[in-house]
C-alpha cells in the first residue's frame, strides 16, 4: 500500500529535497503540501514549482486539506507548531517533527499528544548524526571525562541558535551517558554550511573530536524516506530516531 503523504513547510529548503526524493520511491506518494501564509506560490500546483508530479494546490490553512492522508511531516518553522499539531490530532495521523527550535513547553505538549499518535521528534533525519549518536554509547559513566562541548556551523540563514540537532545531541548526552557533567553548545553562522556538528571530548591531557559534516541536503531526504515508512505502521507514542534500523 502506498503511503500518502503531507510535507509541511514544502517549498523550504529540506522540504523541497524531501519531495524530489519521494518521486524515485514508490512506497510514498506526495498528496499535499503546506506553507506559510505569505508564500508567493500559493494556490499553484505543487507539479509548478516543485519537481513533483503531484498537482495539488499549495495551501496555508490546513483545513484546505481535503485528500486521505496517512503521515505528515513538518520541515517548516516552531510557528507552525500549533497548526500542524492539531491538524494531526484532528486526523489523528502519524507526525515527523523535522522543524527545530521548539520550547520546552511545546516538548511536554508532544508527550501528552504521542498518547494518541505516534510522533517522531526528528531535529536531524540523517543516517550519519543517527550513527554517531550510537557510537557515544560506549562513554556511558565514565569518570574520566572532564568537559564536552559541541560546536555547530551553519548557513546564515538558518533562523535558531544553537541548531535543534546540537541541543538534541547535547541532551542525549546529559541524560544517556551518566557523566556527571553539563554539555556546553557553541554556535557559528557562515555563507554555507549545510551542517557541521563537532564533538569534543576533554579528557586530563588528551582529547577526542567526533565530527559530523553534512555536505548535502539529501541525505536528510533519504532519512526522511526512511522515517515515513517507519513511523506509518507504529501505534501511538513518542519516538526518535535512534529506533529505526538504517
Amino acid at each position: 500500500m502506498t503511503i500518502s503523504l503531507l510535507i509541511s513547510g514544502i517549498s523550504g529548503k529540506l522540504g523541497k529535497v524531501i519531495t524530489e526524493e519521494i518521486e524515485n520511491n514508490d512506497k510514498i506518494s506526495l498528496t499535499a503540501g503546506q506553507a506559510s501564509l505569505d508564500n508567493k506560490h500559493l494556490g499553484k500546483p505543487l507539479s509548478s514549482f516543485l519537481k513533483t508530479n503531484c498537482n495539488a494546490n499549495l495551501v496555508s490553512d490546513f483545513n484546505d486539506i481535503q485528500d486521505t492522508l496517512d503521515v505528515v511531516i513538518d520541515v517548516s518553522s516552531i510557528d507552525n507548531f500549533e497548526n500542524v499539531t492539531n491538524f494531526c490530532l484532528k486526523n489523528n495521523l502519524p507526525l515527523i517533527l523535522a522543524s527545530t527550535g521548539h520550547s520546552e513547553d511545546q516538548l511536554l505538549l508532544l508527550e501528552r499528544y504521542s498518547s494518541d499518535l505516534p510522533i517522531l521528534i526528528a531535529p536531524n533525519l540523517s543516517l550519519g548524526i543517527n550513527l554517531l549518536k550510537k557510537s557515544l554509547l560506549p562513554l556511558k559513566g565514565s569518570k574520566s571525562i572532564n568537559k564536552i562541548q559541541i560546536t555547530e556551523t551553519h548557513h546564515k540563514e538558518k533562523k535558531d541558535a544553537p541548531s535543534g540537532t546540537a541541543i538534541d545531541l547535547a541532551k542525549f548526552i546529559d541524560d544517556y551517558l551518566d557523566l556527571d557533567i553539563h554539555t556546553e553548545i557553541a554556535s557559528i553562522r557562515d555563507d554555507s554550511s549545510v551542517g557541521v556538528h563537532e564533538i569534543k571530548i576533554c579528557l586530563d591531557n588528551d582529547e577526542l573530536v567526533l565530527t559530523h559534516n553534512a555536505f548535502d541536503r539529501r541525505i536528510f531526504a533519504k532519512g526522511a524516506i526512511k522515517a515515513i515508512e517507519w513511523v506509518s505502521s507504529q501505534k501511538s507514542g513518542l519516538y526518535s530516531m535512534q529506533e529505526i534500523s538504517f
